[in-house]
C-alpha cells in the first residue's frame, strides 16, 4: 500500500487493485508546475488501463465530478448521515451591513462575540475562520491615494503589524513600512482590510483572558509547527483557533461547537468562473468543523451578501445552487461541459509580452482553423504581473480537446520559431494549462 500526496498516483505498483482519493476536489491536486497533471485524471486514466477500482471521497463533490456521476460516467454513492447519525450544524447568516454604526465597522459582529462568550463559558471549544493572514489586506496614502504595491507583481502588498511590515504574498518581497507615502511624500498610510492577526487582535479586546491559537503561512514556517499548534488545540490547551484555509477541512476535534466565518465574501469576487464554486466547498468544509462531538454544533458566517446564491446554499438551497452554477456554465461554454486551454505568454517586457500574445493568437487562429474551437484574448492575466514578469493570456474553448491536442503544439514550436528572430534582451516564454483549476 502506498499513501501519499498527488505524486503518489505514479507509485510504481504492479498489481495495482485500489485508488483513493481524498477531498477529490481540492485544487492541490492540480500540479501548478511542468508537468500540469491532475491527480484526479491520471488516476481515473491508471484505473481504467489496470482495471482498478478508483473511489473519489468529497463532501462537496467538484462540479466535473457531479456532472460525470450525473451522466453515468461515475457511479455516486452517498452518504447523507454523519458518524452515529449526528445532526449537521445550525448554520446563521448574519448580514454584515446591518452591523456596526456612525462609521464603525466591526470585525466580529454581536451574534458572533455572544456565540463565542456562551461556548466558553460552557466549555466548549470554537474555530474562527478568515481566509486571509496578516493584519490588513493593503495600506494606503491618505493624502494622494497610493496603494503600496509590490515593485515585482502587480499585487498589493499585505500589512503584517508582528514586525510592522508589508509583505507580498506571492513573491515573498518584504519592505518596512514608510513614514510618509514614497509617492507624494506627504501624507501618512492607512491600513484597510482585515487578516487572522486583527482577528486575533479584536478578540483579545473584547473577550479579556481567552486563550487561542492562530494557524497561518506565518505561525506554521518552523518544522512540525502544524502538528504541533493542532494537537495543542485537540488536547483543549486553547478555547478558540483562529486560522485560514489549512485548518478549513480534516479537523475531527470533538470539542469544536462554534465554526465562525468572518467574512464569506472573500473569494467570491475573484476573476475566476469557478470563484462560487470554491467558496461553498470551502464554506462548507470548514462550516463541517462544528458539532462532530456528542455536542451539537452551530455556524454563523458573516456576509455583505446574504442573498448570493452561494451563501443560500449555506442554510439548505445546495441543490438549486448547483443546478444553477451547471446550467449557467453551460450556457457561457464552461468546464465541465467543454475542455480549457489556457495559453500563457510572459516576459519581463511588457512591450515584449503584449506583442507576443498577439503573434501566438494570430497563429492559433491559423492551425486551429475548422476544429470549432474558440479563442478569448490576447489580455493581460487577473495577476498581471508575478515575479518580475508580466504575464499575458489566450483562453482556447474546445469540445474536442483531443482533435486539438496537436495543433497547438504545432503553433506552439511556429511561435518560437519566430521568436528567434527578436532582438536580444526580451526573452519570452509561452506555457500551456490544459483545464486549468485557476485562470488567476
Amino acid at each position: 500500500m502506498v499513501v501519499g500526496a498527488r505524486s503518489a498516483v505514479f507509485a510504481p505498483i504492479s498489481d495495482l487493485g485500489l485508488i483513493a482519493i481524498d477531498e477529490e476536489h481540492e485544487p492541490s491536486y492540480k500540479s501548478d508546475t511542468t508537468p500540469r497533471y491532475h491527480a484526479r485524471d491520471v488516476a481515473e486514466a491508471r484505473a481504467r488501463m489496470t482495471g482498478a477500482v478508483l473511489i473519489l471521497g468529497s463532501a462537496t463533490p467538484s462540479f466535473e465530478s457531479l456532472e460525470k456521476a450525473r451522466a453515468g460516467a461515475y457511479e455516486h454513492l452517498m452518504l447523507p448521515e454523519r458518524i452515529d447519525n449526528r445532526p449537521l450544524p445550525d448554520v446563521e447568516v448574519v448580514d454584515m451591513r446591518e452591523v456596526g454604526g456612525a462609521g464603525q465597522m466591526p470585525l466580529l459582529s454581536p451574534a458572533l462575540l455572544d456565540a463565542l462568550s456562551r461556548a466558553i463559558e460552557s466549555g466548549d471549544q470554537s474555530i474562527l475562520f478568515l481566509n486571509r493572514r496578516g493584519f490588513a489586506n493593503y495600506m494606503q496614502c491618505r493624502a494622494c491615494g497610493e496603494i503600496m504595491g509590490c515593485d515585482d507583481c502587480e499585487v498589493s502588498l499585505c500589512y503584517h503589524a508582528r514586525g510592522d511590515m508589508l509583505l507580498c504574498h506571492h513573491c515573498g518581497k518584504r519592505r518596512s513600512v514608510p513614514a510618509q507615502c514614497p509617492s507624494c511624500g506627504r501624507g501618512p498610510l492607512k491600513s484597510f482590510g482585515a487578516g487572522t492577526q486583527r482577528v486575533e487582535d479584536e478578540l483579545v479586546e473584547h473577550i479579556p483572558g481567552v486563550t487561542f491559537i492562530r494557524m497561518d503561512a506565518d505561525t506554521t514556517t518552523s518544522k512540525d509547527a502544524h502538528w504541533r499548534l493542532l494537537g495543542e488545540f485537540s488536547r483543549g490547551e486553547a478555547q478558540v483557533l483562529i486560522g485560514t484555509q489549512m485548518i478549513a477541512k480534516g479537523l475531527d476535534i470533538p470539542g469544536v461547537t462554534l465554526v465562525g466565518v468572518i467574512n464569506a465574501d472573500t473569494a467570491l469576487a475573484l476573476p475566476d468562473f469557478r470563484a462560487s464554486e470554491r467558496t461553498y466547498q470551502l464554506l462548507t468544509q470548514v462550516s463541517g468543523r462544528a458539532g462532530r462531538g456528542l455536542r451539537p454544533g452551530r455556524v454563523i458566517v458573516q456576509t455583505f451578501n446574504p442573498g448570493h446564491p452561494t451563501i443560500r446554499a449555506l442554510t439548505g438551497e445546495k441543490n438549486s445552487f448547483i443546478s444553477r452554477e451547471l446550467e449557467a456554465r453551460l450556457h457561457a461554454r464552461y468546464p465541465p461541459f467543454i475542455d480549457l486551454v489556457n495559453v500563457m505568454v510572459t516576459s519581463p517586457d511588457l512591450q515584449a509580452a503584449a506583442r507576443s500574445a498577439e503573434r501566438m493568437r494570430s497563429i492559433l487562429e491559423t492551425d486551429l482553423a475548422g476544429t470549432g474551437a474558440l479563442l478569448l484574448g490576447p489580455a493581460p492575466a487577473p495577476l498581471s504581473r508575478l515575479r518580475g514578469l508580466y504575464r499575458w493570456h489566450i483562453l482556447i474553448k474546445s469540445s474536442d480537446l483531443d482533435l486539438m491536442s496537436d495543433r497547438i503544439r504545432t503553433a506552439v514550436s511556429r511561435f518560437y520559431d519566430y521568436a528567434r528572430t527578436w532582438p536580444p534582451g526580451r526573452e519570452v516564454k509561452v506555457s500551456l494549462d490544459v483545464d486549468p483549476t485557476s485562470l488567476l
